[in-house]
């Protein structure tokens, strides 16, 4: 398996942990980040050695510390005005640490990355970083900038935004009167000119800028001031002007929703087959939750039971919004509104309940992930339909008018109501009680003209935060841009197999687009399910192989596919959560990680995802990618027996198929399960 993609398998699984520390409204961008960093990745087969080669010399304005890894040649902080209107008054340090190159000479540039956010550290992403870009350290140098407010740039730390400790309105207001004028001084604006003084310090003519998400927004704010000091731009799912304008940057997001679940259902064998319009039933489920909301009980991903209300904001919020994993909700989605048809609300609820969030909660060190930061850049940066001189209550009725004045269908399939509410809305309700006591620096000057650098703009075809519609229009920014959209990658293509993360290392390696036919086929099919049968009588049956020697009928083959997907199911919900947890219906499942030989190892206790065949037994889960299980099934609908279950998941290439062998009522079978 390529070394990018095997990354993503095991640093998918880290994300579960962060998930439950990080407050979820800001999910959407923290993510995938976190999962580069939970697990501290060593570089055994790209490890570099410190160079021997000096960097550019620094200026005397740099403030030396010492480094946190002893690859580093230089940690430091860079002074700064707060206020640039007043450069003589109050400072902020402005952190770096410099890994530098290993060849012998001097560096071609130095690579700066910012991963997005806002309100991220920038440096606690190095070993992830390193690793990712170690094919370009050979001769440049890593640049690693915390941007003002975050990481150790001067750290916003507002207590109650920070740790939800009192409600979100009181606490946004409170972190703006701690901040006072200096709350409209962290905008993008300001963190270009903040990187520009890094650079100067350290004496480097030239920078590969890589932003991804919300780093766009760093990138595109530096190459409209600073645009001669660009070797190369990488942009991967990058925020930019045109997604400034917060009901537009809504609507991008709302019709993004049904092309990502359409296409992760069509690439999947298992979902296309039971699915033949997948856009007019994810519709159908709206307008079904919009008038007939659904309330019940549903188990989250660490099995705890949540009662749960599913109307049209949480189906946005809770199911849609932020797939899970490797896009298991977004896969799920369909089949869940095919059970609630019928009768089966369990599916949907289950989805609920993992996707459930508040709007305040603990977001943990400020210093990696400051709440107050992320309103503080992304409220600046924003175009909001209100007149920040008025108070909140004004501002709320200007919204209500803005979003009146707006078409029915402006964000569908949603409503206007949904689009706009305070969960989904995030740099646009949620800004509400932020100030802006002084102007701004603009993201883009105006009369500003790009640069003709080389530039790489990227974007996943399943991405719904970012969706390509936007990124297009970033891409259009710059005159000698190449515009690549990765075919099965979601929000940030180098966290979804090798595709994303090749095309960017050449690219800083080369400045040239070179072959971008990987983006043309999907590297690796995410599972989506076709159906949740209550009860195995309703499950598809699995195929026969011609290869073996089969005597099972339809009955026992319908069997095969509910074992098969309730081990696939209790695998799954181990790449979202600590490792214990609930089947669908009932049923625990135990997962223990990164053993000599896999990735997983889970085992099924009682599992039940049709309500009558139980499900007991142990899949192991490789390093390779592959998939071997051993299930002793049991229960009302069915005579029972042993399988073995073997095949990939996961795994770059076509959809391939699990092959089942063993006994089922006494009889041989030898069937076939799509692995996706």
């Amino acid at each position: 398996m390529k070394w990018a993609c095997k990354l993503f398998l095991i640093l998918s699984i880290a994300s579960s942990y962060a998930q439950a520390q990080i407050t979820p409204h800001r999910f959407s961008d923290l993510n995938r980040l976190v999962r580069r960093t939970k697990l501290r990745v060593t570089r055994p087969v790209f490890a570099l050695a410190p160079s021997s080669v000096s960097a550019p010399s620094k200026s005397s304005n740099v403030i030396s510390v010492p480094c946190p890894e002893p690859t580093a040649s230089l940690c430091g902080y860079v002074p700064v005005p707060l206020d640039r209107a007043h450069p003589h008054g109050p400072q902020i340090q402005i952190y770096f640490e410099l890994y530098p190159h290993t060849a012998p000479g001097p560096a071609q540039s130095a690579i700066l990355v910012n991963g997005g956010g806002p309100g991220i550290s920038t440096t606690d992403f190095r070993d992830a970083y390193q690793f990712l870009l170690a094919n370009d350290l050979d001769v440049h140098d890593l640049l690693l900038i915390d941007d003002r407010g975050r990481g150790l740039s001067g750290t916003i730390d507002c207590e109650e935004l920070q740790h939800g400790t009192a409600g979100f309105a009181r606490s946004e207001i409170d972190c703006t009167a701690q901040l006072g004028n200096a709350a409209s001084l962290y905008g993008s604006g300001d963190i270009a000119d903040d990187t520009e003084a890094v650079r100067a310090a350290l004496g480097y003519d030239l920078v590969d800028y890589w932003g991804s998400s919300y780093g766009g927004f760093d990138v595109t704010a530096y190459a409209s001031r600073y645009g001669e000091h660009l070797r190369s731009i990488v942009l991967d799912a990058p925020g930019g002007p045109s997604e400034r304008n917060e009901l537009r940057r809504l609507r991008y997001r709302t019709h993004a929703d049904p092309r990502m679940v359409t296409l992760d259902c069509l690439r999947s064998v298992l979902c296309s087959q039971d699915q033949e319009e997948p856009e007019e039933s994810f519709a159908e489920l709206i307008e079904t939750i919009r008038h007939h909301p659904v309330e019940g009980d549903g188990h989250d991903a660490f099995g705890n039971l949540v009662h749960i209300r599913i109307d049209e904001d949480a189906l946005l919020n809770f199911v849609v919004t932020y797939p899970n994993g490797a896009f298991i909700n977004t896969g799920e989605i369909l089949a869940a509104g095919d059970a609630l048809k019928h009768g089966d609300s369990v599916p949907l609820l289950r989805l609920g309940a993992e996707g459930f969030f508040t709007l305040t909660g603990d977001s943990g060190d400020p210093t990696f992930n400051s709440a107050g930061a992320f309103y503080a850049t992304g409220c600046i940066d924003a175009i909001e339909p209100w007149d920040w001189s008025q108070p909140v209550s004004v501002r709320q009725r200007q919204l209500k008018q803005a979003v009146s004045n707006l078409p029915s269908d402006y964000f569908a399939p949603f409503s206007k109501a949904a689009a706009n509410g305070i969960l989904f809305s995030t740099l646009g309700a949620q800004c509400l009680w932020w100030q802006q006591p002084t102007t701004p620096s603009p993201i883009v000057p105006p009369g500003t003209t790009f640069p003709h650098t080389p530039a790489l703009v990227l974007d996943g075809d399943l991405d719904n935060r970012v969706p390509y519609e936007e990124t297009t229009a970033v891409a259009a920014l710059f005159p000698n841009s190449t515009n690549v959209i990765v075919e099965e990658a979601g929000h940030e293509t180098a966290n979804f197999g090798s595709c994303g993360i090749t095309l960017i290392t050449n690219f800083i390696e080369s400045l040239q687009p070179g072959d971008t036919s990987c983006a043309n086929t999907p590297e690796t099919v995410w599972p989506a399910v076709g159906r949740f049968p209550y009860q195995a009588k309703d499950a598809r049956p699995a195929a026969v192989d011609p290869s073996g020697s089969n005597q099972a009928g339809i009955r026992e083959r319908k069997t095969v596919s509910v074992a098969v997907a309730t081990a696939i199911d209790a695998l799954q919900r181990s790449l979202i959560n600590g490792g214990d947890g609930v089947g669908l219906r009932s049923g625990t499942f135990h997962t223990d990680y990164f053993g000599p030989t896999t990735i997983t190892t889970t085992t099924l206790t009682n599992c039940v995802f049709a309500t009558d065949v139980i499900v007991n037994g142990t899949i192991l889960w490789g390093y390779d990618g592959s998939i071997a299980a051993d299930l002793d099934v049991s229960g009302s609908g069915t005579a029972g027996g042993t399988l073995h279950v073997a095949g990939f998941f996961e795994t770059p290439g076509p959809v391939g198929n699990f092959s089942v062998t063993g006994t089922l009522g006494g009889k041989q079978v030898a069937a076939l399960v799509p692995e996706a």
